[in-house]
């Protein structure tokens, strides 16, 4: 059997870790993408929701003020 040469040895050590920090890199650039997109969806659910909430309340108050003055 061939000896390898440490510093061979530890060059494909290097380069195995280095492969696993691209492979963990790649995945947690998915799950930003995926947190990302979560995150604007809920943004525009809470939105909507809170302009039609808004929305329902001045629409009451114009009503309460019609109906004070007599319109």
């Amino acid at each position: 059997m061939q000896q390898q040469d440490p510093i061979l040895a530890a060059l494909a050590r290097i380069e195995a870790k280095q492969d696993e920090q691209l492979k963990n890199q790649e995945h947690m650039d998915a799950q930003l993408d995926q947190i990302h997109a979560d995150c604007r969806r809920t943004a525009v659910v809470a939105g909507a929701a809170s302009g039609g909430v808004i929305g329902g309340v001045v629409t009451t108050g114009i009503l309460l003020i019609k109906a004070k003055l007599g319109l």
